[in-house]
């Protein structure tokens, strides 16, 4: 697994950029533009062909970084490729908002053009990418986020998004007919668990596996909004957008934890599964 960037060029560039004065959000997208993620992901590739080992490169966000894990793909190579909520629904022009909120949407890689955007998407549908996360990180923006008021450098890289991971899939891309609703589940659940060594429990619903069950309303009409959210952060990265669709049932293990889109389940339900090391990105190689 890699998040491929090159941080040696990137180190560079974010010099140039505050030596020049650039100190605002938004030059966390100048100093991590596209080759730097394109070339570490095609680093990363040649590692893996060289040593015949399968590689499964997250975050992806550029058409570049998509048509290196492509090729690698007709080649052969057991090469996944994930991308997330935020890199399909969101552009750089997020941090450059005024007033210091540009620095809600420091992530990296950095958020990209549209022209990324509708890659990703097509990326998607034609299953050059395997799965799309969340990449969840809940840093506060009153406190946390500040830190990198002067040097965006110093600005922590990540926001929240697991709550909306769902919905924003459900309305961006199954309601758009960018992705089939059965595509979503395989993006959403089914893949991902595979590919992290849980396939035998997580993903998929049959004899054996976890009763892990949502029950989907796509009647449902929202705004997204951080006075609603349950995530804890003082922002959403998604404030304003509509949602179509909820949440309507959640089963874990079987016991009901979410009934007409609201928890009702009980701090400590949940346990942690850790992956194997042997998933989806080794089959059919020799362990």
């Amino acid at each position: 697994m890699v998040h491929a960037e090159n941080a040696d060029l990137i180190d560079v560039l974010q010099k140039e950029c505050v030596e020049q004065g650039n100190v605002e959000p938004y030059y966390h997208a100048v100093s991590r533009p596209p080759m730097v993620e394109t070339e570490a992901t095609e680093r990363a590739i040649n590692i893996a062909r060289l040593m015949d080992a399968p590689l499964y490169v997250v975050h992806v966000s550029t058409k570049g970084a998509v048509d290196a894990i492509k090729r690698a793909q007709d080649e052969g190579i057991p090469v996944y490729g994930e991308t997330c909520t935020h890199y399909l629904t969101l552009d750089k022009e997020n941090l450059a908002k005024p007033n210091f909120q540009g620095a809600k949407y420091v992530c990296s890689p950095a958020l990209r053009e549209q022209d990324d955007i509708d890659y990703l998407w097509a990326s998607i549908k034609n299953g050059w990418l395997n799965a799309i996360s969340s990449d969840h990180c809940g840093f506060n923006w009153a406190e946390q986020k500040h830190m990198g008021k002067d040097d965006f450098r110093n600005i922590p890289n990540g926001a929240p998004g697991l709550e909306n991971r769902l919905g924003v899939l459900w309305t961006a891309g199954v309601e758009t007919g960018k992705i089939t609703r059965s595509q979503l589940v395989d993006l959403f659940a089914t893949k991902p668990a595979k590919i992290n060594g849980l396939g035998d429990k997580k993903g998929h619903l049959g004899i054996g596996y976890d009763a892990d069950i949502v029950i989907y309303n796509p009647k449902v009409k929202s705004i997204i909004s951080n006075e609603t959210s349950l995530q804890g952060v003082d922002y959403n990265s998604y404030e304003g957008f509509e949602q179509i669709g909820r949440p309507e049932k959640v089963f874990l293990r079987g016991q009901l934890v979410v009934d007409e889109g609201k928890y009702i389940g009980e701090k400590g339900q949940g346990e942690f599964v850790p992956g194997k090391p042997y998933g989806l990105c080794y089959d059919g190689i020799k362990k």
